[in-house]
């Protein structure tokens, strides 16, 4: 995901750049790929951490088989995002799939042959597989948390995994790939980011800085509505509202698309190419 950061983050950030991140040996700018990893290292630590959760999983008792890249890959490509959609069609749809969308995708497609195993086990065993694998949150799958550069809510196995593989900066939730640091530094896409801003107040919205923001608000006002309950329990009043929530997270998710087409995409896609030789927003 494209961060937008504001100027308090970007100033923190940057010190922590300027120390490290990308290619020490090359000299040059980061990778490119989610944590600043080059293409081949990208690689290396997914192979790595899928081959130690199954190392995690055995020792438990269950049979994880290590998910390829390519398929870690293609969950990635579903993150708030639809092979043949475009990007207005799946926010006319789903907005940012926060309130509107629980079939997660993204997870099954990232555990690729272990939903087989899975679908085979008992309820009892399944629930017991799942909190081998995830720990007790149950629902911070390795491909989501990757794309998303955030390992913070992983537990289980994908923790153990990921904890021997990635920095510890790369664990925490406050992580920025040093990628968008080089891109949000440069004044053209400062201003870029301010005129987004004023779009967004324009159409009635306060965010600021970036998509982030307006995930974890309908996320927050998702989990009050819940309850802890299944949304597709939901009736009466509480369903009334859980479809205003949905309609008015895809009113906001156009809106942002609004103000990125007309304000922060084309400047994005230059800076970009003149840092790293080609656009690399997701």
């Amino acid at each position: 995901m494209r961060k937008i950061l504001g100027v308090g983050m970007l100033l923190a950030v940057l010190a922590v750049s300027a120390c490290g991140g990308g290619d020490p040996a090359a000299g040059g700018p980061p990778g490119v790929r989610e944590f600043g990893l080059s293409d081949a290292d990208f690689v290396a630590h997914v192979e790595r951490t899928q081959s130690l959760i199954a190392d995690c999983m055995k020792r438990a008792g269950f049979e994880y088989i290590p998910v390829d890249v390519a398929t870690i890959g293609r969950a990635q490509e579903s993150v708030r995002k639809e092979p043949g959609m475009s990007r207005r069609e799946y926010k006319q749809r789903w907005g940012l799939s926060v309130t509107t969308r629980f079939d997660d995708p993204v997870r099954t497609i990232g555990l690729g042959p272990n939903v087989q195993i899975m679908d085979g086990l008992s309820a009892a065993d399944r629930v017991a597989y799942e909190l081998t694998l995830f720990g007790e949150g149950r629902d911070s799958d390795f491909a989501f948390a990757l794309d998303e550069e955030d390992f913070s809510a992983t537990g289980g196995c994908t923790r153990e995994a990921v904890a021997q593989v990635f920095t510890p900066e790369q664990l925490e939730g406050t992580y920025v790939n040093p990628k968008d640091v080089l891109v949000a530094q440069d004044p053209r896409v400062i201003a870029a980011q301010d005129e987004w801003t004023r779009c967004m107040q324009d159409k009635g919205y306060q965010y600021r800085d970036d998509q982030d923001m307006i995930i974890e608000d309908f996320q927050k006002r998702l989990d009050a509505l819940l309850g802890g309950d299944d949304p597709e329990t939901l009736i009466g009043e509480r369903l009334t509202a859980l479809r205003a929530l949905q309609a008015e997270e895809i009113a906001v998710s156009l809106a942002d698309l609004d103000c990125q087409e007309r304000h922060t995409d084309a400047v994005f896609r230059q800076v970009e190419t003149e840092v790293f030789g080609r656009p690399v927003s997701g």
